[in-house]
């Protein structure tokens, strides 16, 4: 399996060679570049909290299917289903519940699957993405300063239309 082949290039962190610090590099300097050639640059910043607990099990096994090599999906798919948790407190012990979403964080497989829930953010011509795990930056420039803040706005209303579908 090569992650290059399904890992976006824009994401640092869980990626040999992409850390977060290089990431923090290029932020500075696509923004470094934008004030040298004198255009506007507007950025998003989006960070999306306990990431690794809202990954949706059909979700990643869709995507499992229709990105890994096939003899992947049926080992990932028993690691995922029918997961459960308790919670001791006290010497009590609470029931077992059914766990739907999320990916361990402090497992091997956790970030891979979280990388590979995410790889499939949306690009435009217009913007250029900057993601570190949970952490998302979203960059337009322009000559005109309303013309970046319009990208981004078109940007966000293309994908709150293709979530409504």
């Amino acid at each position: 399996m090569n992650p290059h082949d399904w890992i976006l290039e824009d994401q640092f962190g869980f990626h040999q060679a992409h850390s977060t610090v290089q990431q923090c590099h290029r932020i500075i300097d696509f923004i470094n570049k934008a004030m040298e050639n004198q255009l506007y640059c507007t950025v998003t910043l989006l960070h999306k909290s306990q990431a690794f607990d809202k990954v949706w099990h059909p979700g990643i096994l869709f995507k499992i299917k229709r990105i890994l090599p096939s003899s992947y999906f049926n080992m990932l798919k028993s690691y995922l289903h029918e997961r459960q948790f308790e919670t001791k407190f006290n010497g009590e012990t609470s029931s077992c519940f059914h766990i739907h979403s999320s990916v361990s964080q402090g497992s091997i497989l956790g970030p891979l699957l979280y990388v590979l829930y995410m790889s499939d953010l949306p690009t435009f011509r217009e913007t250029t993405l900057g993601t570190s795990a949970d952490d998302t930056a979203i960059f337009v420039t322009h000559d005109d300063p309303m013309i970046p803040s319009l990208n981004l706005q078109e940007h966000f209303h293309i994908i709150k239309k293709g979530l409504k579908k």
